[in-house]
């Protein structure tokens, strides 16, 4: 009985760590893909990554280059920063890459 319960409770940890890497899979920009803060951002919870990116390479991390920074997506849903758009950024409403504009 004890082996049973064991089992249960293992399959149940397993379900809900393979549904949240699915989630966190699906969440994450696309290696190889080139995107501006507004996409990562309504991709997935990308707030902390950007703003710790943005302070890395010595940028400010107000609102405006949160939204209007382009990045490039690593493996794993990693970012690198690009550039700032100063006149924003366009190409996030499509499935193209994003871009300064």
């Amino acid at each position: 009985m004890k082996f049973t319960a064991t089992f249960a409770t293992f399959a149940a940890f397993f379900t809900t760590l393979a549904s949240a890497s699915v989630l966190e899979a699906r969440d994450s920009c696309n290696a190889g893909g080139v995107y501006c803060g507004t996409s990562l951002l309504n991709k997935g919870n990308y707030r902390d990554h950007i703003i710790s990116v943005l302070s890395q390479d010595g940028q400010p991390t107000d609102e405006v280059h949160i939204e209007n920074s382009l990045f490039d997506c690593l493996s794993g849903g990693e970012i690198r920063f690009i550039s700032f758009c100063g006149n924003g950024c366009g190409g996030t409403t499509s499935k193209a890459a994003d871009f300064c504009l």
